[in-house]
């Protein structure tokens, strides 16, 4: 007969081999030799067999660390390789998986950062160890018995990381918290175990580390039955997983009872079982990237539409904002005209000095409480960033007449020494906004004569830097000057420079931060440049456009053949009193002017007759100034070019571009001084006088010729 051989299952851990009633001396084979010579380990035990009779007795005593059945085959040489072969490609494919597996899971993690990923690879790779030491990897391995007592600790730390890892993917924390510390409390119990594992026996350990991790998998399965009904992946990939790992753990166990009839595949039960539920472990982590970015994409949209709500309400809140500041701006500046219209009446009537010194205080009165309102119109459009300038030709020189002459009363009543100084390198005229620098130098002027003590001295500068077309603007005082620590905070809103300021001089701390962004808006800057406690130094400078002086018009030009033309005026305005008294300014001045009280009325009379200039209202009833002047532009043909001036309360930056837009030429905002109006007529109705008089006689010297 053929060689024969007898192969036992690697459950065996020893065996003694009787043939016949008689021992046989060969030991137990892990190495087979095939004929090309190349050794292949084989995890079986393996006994090279005598020649047999067709009636011998083979008689085998076994002991095994894993109480379960161990199949026995007698095969010959070609089927012994063939098993060899079989069981090693089985092993490697099993191990290939979970290795797999493995890798990919800690990329996402080095990707992720999600500790769940940390803890599944620590996992992969203990489930990867307990398939070794059950296939025929572990021949290539070079473990044997003797090295088993490791898997002791294996058996203990493989439950402890399935109860952390499955109580995470269930989401038990947010389930029921209860349960969850309930398995906080078994892991305990397993780091107990693991700590005694040295002092117990294998099969102890197998015993209690088996007994102890099936009841805590099926203290899993309602809570993952409940998961799963909710449409929650991972549940149902850990049920898909799960459930054939009890399968071949009951199966197996029922093998060592001897209740069902052993199988030569019982050893690869618990490792195929675990191979698949760790590739499902690792459909429950994709699925759980899924459910995490749905969760991230849903909590982004909402984010979006809180947003989105957030803006509209922001944007709303603006809009009711700009409404209420305007109807403020226009129900304080509307009396506030009708005051200053009837100050510059007065200021040439015979008055006795009471009257005289009353005057002067309700007029600086009346200046203060116009600044305070546009000061505050202008901080608002400040924060907005809607401050832009309107560059036009002005003269510095005029702008620290006008500053000198508003800050004199207020000087004089403190006493303080105010001077300006504007130095004669500084143009005649510039190209740029001067109401704006107005509005600089008055907060810079105002906060100086305000904490200047009596006594002190307050001084303005003007220079021109000779490098660029700069002007240059120092404003001085003798105050107690700006601490070191409080330079910054000076130039915040509704901050000054130390507590009990407020009470002690006066205002809500927004001039010098009005005053640096009004500076900003110009192109220019502001800063301390240089403070003690003998006083302040603040210097401002804006660049500037340079003007080409051209040759003035001749007033006799306004006459024609020896009769004078009169500039002719259209006032459009609601409020009766406020017509009236522009129609006495203007009266005054020597213009010819009529009134109308809204913008109907206002197109109608400029398609009867061309005017030389519109001063035109923007608040009215039936029809607004600025529907009014996109009207005339379009059907006036008498006046399609004529000048239209806004003079309205409404003093938003936003109002001003609409007006601009609509047509009008200039934009003024109410009170309207007389300086002011003045100069409206001279630049723009005396202007489109004279060029009317040039048209009328260049036709006249035409027809001459002719």
């Amino acid at each position: 007969m053929e060689q024969r051989w007898l192969l036992l299952s690697p459950l065996a851990s020893k065996a003694q081999v009787f043939i016949n009633g008689s021992p046989i001396s060969r030991a137990p084979k892990f190495f087979l030799e095939p004929p090309q010579h190349k050794t292949i380990p084989f995890h079986h035990l393996v006994f090279e067999l005598p020649s047999l009779s067709s009636r011998s007795d083979i008689h085998i005593r076994l002991e095994a660390y894993f109480p379960i059945s161990t199949p026995v085959k007698v095969v010959d040489q070609t089927a012994l390789f063939s098993e060899a072969v079989f069981h090693t490609a089985l092993s490697v494919s099993l191990a290939s998986i979970i290795f797999a597996l493995t890798v990919y899971n800690l990329f996402l993690y080095f990707s992720i950062r999600d500790p769940i990923y940390l803890l599944y690879v620590v996992l992969a790779v203990g489930v990867l160890v307990y398939s070794l030491s059950l296939t025929n990897l572990q021949a290539y391995l070079g473990i044997i018995e003797d090295h088993f007592d490791w898997l002791k600790a294996l058996l203990i730390l493989l439950p402890l990381l399935t109860i952390q890892f499955i109580s995470r993917i269930l989401q038990l924390g947010t389930l029921a918290p209860w349960v969850n510390q309930m398995f906080r409390l078994l892991s305990l119990i397993y780091l107990g175990l693991l700590v005694v594992t040295p002092f117990l026996s294998f099969k102890t350990v197998a015993f209690l580390g088996a007994t102890i991790g099936m009841a805590a998998y099926l203290l899993f399965l309602p809570f993952a039955f409940i998961q799963a009904k909710r449409k929650y992946q991972p549940a149902l990939y850990f049920l898909i997983g799960w459930i054939p790992l009890i399968i071949a753990q009951n199966v197996t166990a029922l093998d060592s009872l001897g209740i069902i009839e052993g199988s030569q595949w019982v050893m690869y039960y618990i490792p195929g079982a675990m191979s698949w539920e760790m590739a499902l472990f690792s459909l429950a982590l994709a699925s759980r990237i899924k459910i995490l970015r749905d969760e991230r994409d849903t909590l982004q949209a909402q984010q979006i539409e809180v947003s989105e709500k957030a803006r509209k309400a922001l944007e709303r809140s603006n809009r009711i904002k700009d409404d209420f500041l305007n109807a403020v701006s226009h129900e304080l500046r509307t009396p506030l005209h009708t005051i200053q219209g009837q100050l510059d009446l007065l200021r040439e009537a015979p008055l006795n000095r009471e009257q005289n010194d009353a005057f002067r205080l309700i007029e600086y009165a009346n200046l203060r409480m116009t600044r305070q309102v546009g000061g505050i119109l202008d901080f608002v459009d400040a924060q907005e960033e809607n401050l832009l300038s309107s560059p036009q030709v002005f003269e510095p020189q005029s702008l620290f007449d006008l500053l000198e002459y508003e800050f004199r009363e207020a000087a004089r009543a403190k006493p303080v020494s105010l001077a300006f100084d504007m130095e004669d390198s500084v143009p005649g005229k510039v190209f740029m906004d001067g109401l704006m620098l107005e509005k600089v130098l008055y907060q810079l002027i105002d906060n100086a004569v305000k904490f200047t003590p009596a006594g002190g001295e307050v001084l303005v500068q003007g220079v021109r830097l000779t490098a660029d077309s700069v002007l240059r603007i120092l404003v001085s005082d003798t105050g107690p000057g700006i601490p070191d620590a409080q330079r910054e905070k000076v130039f915040q809103a509704f901050k000054q420079g130390e507590a009990g300021l407020t009470r002690r001089y006066g205002g809500v701390g927004l001039g010098l931060p009005l005053a640096s962004s009004l500076a900003n808006a110009l192109g220019g800057q502001m800063r301390v440049l240089e403070t003690s406690d003998h006083g302040t130094t603040l210097e401002v400078t804006v660049p500037y456009g340079d003007v080409h002086q051209s040759e003035h018009h001749d007033p006799d030009q306004l006459n024609l053949g020896g009769v004078v033309q009169v500039p002719r005026v259209l006032v459009v305005e609601d409020d009766a009193g406020n017509r009236m008294i522009l129609r006495k300014q203007l009266e005054k001045i020597g213009v010819i002017s009529e009134g109308v009280q809204n913008g109907l009325e206002a197109l109608q009379a400029a398609m009867n007759e061309p005017w030389d200039m519109i001063i035109m209202d923007c608040q009215m009833p039936v029809m607004d100034g600025i529907e009014a002047t996109r009207e005339i532009r379009l059907k006036a043909a008498a006046n399609l070019d004529t000048p239209i001036i806004a003079v309205t309360a409404n003093a938003s930056e936003s109002y001003r571009l609409q007006c601009l837009k609509a047509g009008m030429d200039d934009y003024c905002t109410k009170p309207l001084r007389m300086e002011k109006l003045q100069r409206l007529v001279t630049h723009y109705a005396e202007h489109r006088v004279v060029t009317r008089v040039r048209e009328q006689r260049g036709l006249k010297d035409s027809l001459i010729d002719s």
